[in-house]
This record gives structure tokens, sequence and C-alpha cells, in this order.
């Protein structure tokens, strides 16, 4: 298995053991099989259930993990208002995805991903908007690409879920040589990006 951090564009490769271990940890508690697990390597229950105890430590203190949340009905649906897409609001909301991100990944994607404006017409033009949103990219200071890709894509995504227009963003991983991207989608097109270099990456989250 490998884990990969969107934030930074660093993985790790895990082991057989470590892979079973965290399978078993990401499962609800009442699904999770940690005699199985010590009868399948022929160990006894409790060292799995030590060595269990420090991996899960190790990847909690890498930040990979985190204790399951308590659980609450889900909130009501509500449209997050509608936005000019100006090249000032993309240059901000660009600068905001670099900060947010150095922060919290999860709170950086859940924030840019799930609110939608009000999807009816009239709204800005698709190719108006995302030209807005790119020459704002051209003006910011702080690029390092290649790992770029990701608050550039979260702030795409932003900007034009803001603008009325339901944006998904994609995370996509490729092997030999192990590579990770991320880009944006609108009704199954990627914006601003080549077919050619995308096809040989395999998409692993969409929202």
């Amino acid at each position: 298995m490998v884990l990969l951090d969107l934030s930074t564009g660093v993985y790790d490769v895990v082991d057989e053991i470590g892979t079973a271990m965290w399978v078993q940890l990401t499962r609800p508690p009442a699904e999770r099989d940690f005699a199985a697990l010590a009868e399948t390597y022929g160990v006894p229950a409790a060292a799995v259930a030590a060595d269990t105890a420090d991996f899960a430590a190790s990847q909690m203190a890498a930040g990979r993990l985190v204790p399951a949340p308590h659980r609450t009905p889900p909130p009501a649906a509500v449209r997050a208002a509608r936005r000019r897409p100006t090249i000032m609001r993309a240059l901000a909301e660009r600068a905001a995805a670099d900060r947010d991100l150095r922060k919290s990944f999860a709170s950086a994607y859940c924030k840019r991903t799930r609110p939608l404006a009000d999807p009816t017409e009239p709204r800005a033009d698709v190719r108006l908007t995302t030209q807005r949103f790119f020459t704002a990219e051209g003006l910011y200071p702080a690029r390092q690409a290649p790992l770029d890709c990701l608050p550039r894509s979260l702030a795409l995504t932003s900007f034009l879920r803001a603008a009325g227009w339901p944006a998904q963003h994609v995370i996509g991983v490729a092997l030999y040589p192990f590579e990770a991207h991320a880009w944006v989608e609108l009704d199954g097109v990627a914006l601003n990006e080549s077919d050619s270099a995308l096809h040989r990456f395999t998409v692993i989250q969409r929202a």
C-alpha cells in the first residue's frame, strides 16, 4: 500500500502487515477482526493488538489517521451564495487555498468541494470564468510546479462552484514512476489539461 501526503507530494510504501493493520483500523469498530489477522500470520492475538496500537499511534502522529468523529445527522443542504467570478476573486481564492492547505488538507478539501452556488441560469460564461482564473494564476507569485496542482485545482473548483458551475475536483495517481496529480473537470471534461498527460493517471478520488 502507498500512503500519499497530497499537501507535500511525499509518499510512503507500507508493507503487507502494515497494510493489513490499516485495513482493520479504517473499518467501523464492529467490523474489525484482529483475531483473524492474528490467525492469518500465525502470531498471538496479544502481539497483534500491541503492534496494531503502535502502528495506529504512529499513523495518527503523522496525521494519516484521525479518531473516528462523533456521528451527527448531516445538515440540510444549503446553497452557497453565488459570487462574481472576477480576476481579483480568483487571486484571493488561489492564495486562500495555499494558506488553508498548510493548516489542514481535510478542511481545505471539504471547504472547496462541498459548497455549490445556485446553478440555474443565468450564470457567468464558463469559458470566461475559467479564463479569468488562469489569468489570475499567471499573476500569482508563489507557484511551485509541479506540486502546485493541488492548491490550484482546489482553488479553481471553488471558484467555478461559487459561480454556479458544478465543477468536480479529481485526484489521480500513476505508477512507474509514482506520481500524483490533481485537476478539475466540468461535465466530464478536464479543464486546461492535456488528455494525453492525464491518460496515465488512475482516478482515486472525485468530489
